[in-house]
């Protein structure tokens, strides 16, 4: 990974931590002083978030933290279940031809389990995509990969609202062991790609589905 990149996932970071907040500004002297390095990787960083949505250009000089709204997210999340039902039909098929039984996803789950022992919801967060980022590793599909990493900013964002994440950081390792356990038995048995996008699209929502006015919600966005 650039330094550009790094530098671009770590504004990002800080965007999900709540370090910079919606309408923040942000400029490349303050964002060097801050991260330690010269004005220019800073730069191009901040021209990728631009072109991702990340940021916003602001009136003067300089650049104005995004504020995701409910279209913006919907749009999100329906390309990430697109996205992401293709990376894990290949996995499973992948898995199964190599008679694996996915165990990388494991690690993540661990480090989800450890950053609950220590109430570390940005660890978690991080955890969580590690985990998502292991099937898109397993499903050898380099195109639709470049597009997942392409959202990956967004869905970390999105993903660090308190809506799209629990407070019970504990449950966040039970949702993913037991996505994992279905996985595992889709390994052992053909599958339709629509069941595997069906618990999919339950795995990724499920903890905005918990949170109080999410029926309203959801009737907002498909009526």
């Amino acid at each position: 990974m650039t330094l550009t990149e790094t530098i671009a996932d770590t504004v990002a970071r800080a965007i999900a931590t709540g370090i910079l907040k919606p309408d923040e500004r942000v400029t490349e002297v303050a964002m060097a002083e801050r991260i330690g390095v010269s004005r220019a990787p800073i730069r191009e960083a901040l021209k990728i978030l631009h072109a991702q949505g990340i940021v916003t250009a602001d009136s003067g000089r300089g650049f104005r933290v995004a504020a995701f709204d409910d279209a913006t997210i919907a749009k999100v999340l329906e390309v990430r279940l697109s996205l992401e039902a293709i990376l894990l039909r290949d996995a499973v098929q992948y898995w199964r031809e190599n008679d694996t039984a996915a165990t990388e996803l494991n690690v993540p789950i661990a480090r989800m389990h450890e950053a609950a022992v220590n109430g570390d919801r940005a660890a978690s967060l991080e955890a969580d995509l590690s985990f998502h980022q292991a099937i898109a590793e397993a499903a050898h599909n380099q195109i639709v990969a470049t597009l997942w990493s392409a959202i990956a900013r967004h869905v970390m964002i999105i993903f660090s609202m308190r809506q799209y994440r629990a407070d019970d950081l504990f449950s966040v390792v039970r949702h993913h062991e037991m996505f994992r356990d279905f996985i595992r038995e889709q390994i052992r048995q053909e599958s339709a790609p629509e069941a595997l996008r069906k618990e999919l699209e339950n795995h990724l929502l499920q903890i905005s589905r918990m949170q109080p006015g999410h029926a309203a919600r959801g009737r907002e966005q498909t009526g």
